[in-house]
């Protein structure tokens, strides 16, 4: 679903990206900010519960992420290790995401499983694709769509612990769904 939003974001991206090009900050750069903003959420929700300014720095995390490729693609440096240290990054940034969860009281055990099942749905989309096949948009919830969730529920978590599980619940449930849906996509079409 944010995948397709993501091709009508561009025109408030590219603006901000040609002043990043301008002021020759590079993909990369930018790709590791996004990382250390994930880790600063993960320290004010652990030292100061501060679940508003934790959501600030998600969303400065997510913004970062979208504006590195935009960056690339202007800049015409887009290669393949900037694409390898995205993705990992992005792997942390996810687990940092989901911890932040555990260390404001969310049960462990349900974290983990998210954690678990968030780093799958990526790693098929990245065999899928070593394979030939086109996995990108293929599951009913991708890494964009699994950030809303988390900041809904931190901002639910402000009011009502409980209807905050539930999101969290529907979360795992249909991150489970997902990796239902690739593997089957994948399986099916492969020879």
């Amino acid at each position: 679903m944010i995948t397709k939003i993501r091709k009508q974001s561009k025109r408030i991206l590219q603006p901000i990206a040609r002043l990043f090009v301008s002021a020759r900050i590079n993909a990369n750069t930018i790709t590791f900010i996004g990382l250390a903003f994930s880790f600063l959420y993960l320290l004010i929700i652990y030292e100061f519960k501060n679940v508003i300014l934790g959501i600030l720095f998600i969303a400065l995390s997510a913004f970062m992420d979208a504006l590195d490729g935009e960056v690339a693609r202007l800049s015409n440096s887009a290669s393949q290790k900037g694409s390898f240290i995205d993705s990992s990054l992005d792997r942390i940034e996810d687990i940092n995401y989901f911890l932040g969860l555990a260390l404001i009281g969310f049960q462990t055990f349900i974290i983990a499983i998210i954690i678990g099942v968030s780093l799958l749905i990526p790693y098929l989309r990245a065999k899928g694709e070593s394979l030939g096949l086109k996995v990108e948009g293929r599951g009913i919830i991708e890494r964009g769509e699994r950030i809303i969730f988390v900041v809904i529920i931190l901002v639910l978590s402000l009011f009502s612990t409980l209807i905050a599980s539930y999101v969290l619940y529907a979360l795992l449930v249909l991150s489970i769904i997902t990796v239902i849906q690739r593997f089957y996509y994948i399986y099916v079409n492969l020879p």
